[in-house]
């Protein structure tokens, strides 16, 4: 009898250590989609799809599947060479494609007759939008840390969330720390650092306030965010070092 909460207690924890590492992936990081077609619009399945980092070159691939459709997931936030590859086609490359904080990126290539030998270089990429999602958010880079004023005082890089739709500054709606987002009180919002919860247990707000100099991307999801966002119901402030 006594042996059986023991297994339970070990059991949870090996369940716990399996989550944890998905749930951190998605806040520390962004996703990558598209679809590769021929000339045509018909789909290519079996595509070598890359994304190479172009700060790091550090480089993540995926095949496409039977309707051409391929999907890169956990990319490290920066610019990106998206290339294309298979038998019988010309190399299809894609430059310039930005992966933000909690975004996922939709970014698909259409692959010409040839050998692979031969290079089709497609002109920078335009806004990339996510299709994928209805969430409501917006993702700051170093930049707009450095040329915005409003994040050297207060509450430094929260303050960026006051120029998105549906978010405020807290006034009279109660304790906390940070904005009101969606109306609510900034007791509902919860605070992450490279997706290490950082929220203070007795008011809401975070334990640890990040220098500007150290934040390489700041990111505010308002609402309508996935399921491994829990813990609030207000907005999820994200910052990665």
């Amino acid at each position: 009898m006594t042996t059986t909460p023991k297994f339970l207690l070990s059991a949870l924890i090996v369940a716990l250590l399996c989550l944890t590492p998905s749930a951190f992936a998605q806040a520390i990081s962004g996703d990558l989609v598209g679809t590769i077609l021929d000339a045509t619009g018909a789909a290519i399945p079996g595509v070598t799809v890359t994304a190479m980092n172009t700060a790091t070159n550090v480089k993540f691939t995926a095949p496409t599947n039977a309707s051409g459709d391929y999907r890169i997931s956990n990319l490290p936030p920066g610019t990106y060479e998206v290339s294309a590859e298979a038998k019988g086609f010309a190399k299809a490359t894609l430059r310039g494609v930005a992966i933000e904080l909690n975004r996922t990126t939709t970014a698909s290539l259409k692959l010409e007759v040839g050998s692979l030998t031969t290079t089709v270089d497609v002109s920078e990429a335009g806004a990339l939008l996510d299709t994928t999602t209805a969430q409501v958010q917006q993702t700051y880079a170093t930049q707009d840390l450095q040329d915005l004023p409003m994040t050297t005082t207060g509450n430094g890089v929260l303050n960026l969330s006051l120029l998105q739709a549906g978010v405020a500054s807290s006034g009279g709606m109660g304790y906390g720390t940070g904005p009101s987002v969606g109306g609510q009180r900034p007791t509902n919002n919860s605070f992450t650092v490279d997706g290490v919860n950082n929220n203070a247990k007795s008011v809401t707000g975070p334990v640890v306030s990040i220098p500007n100099d150290d934040v390489a991307e700041f990111s505010i999801l308002a609402n309508q965010f996935r399921a491994e966002y829990g813990h609030s119901s207000g907005g999820q402030f994200n910052t990665i070092v």
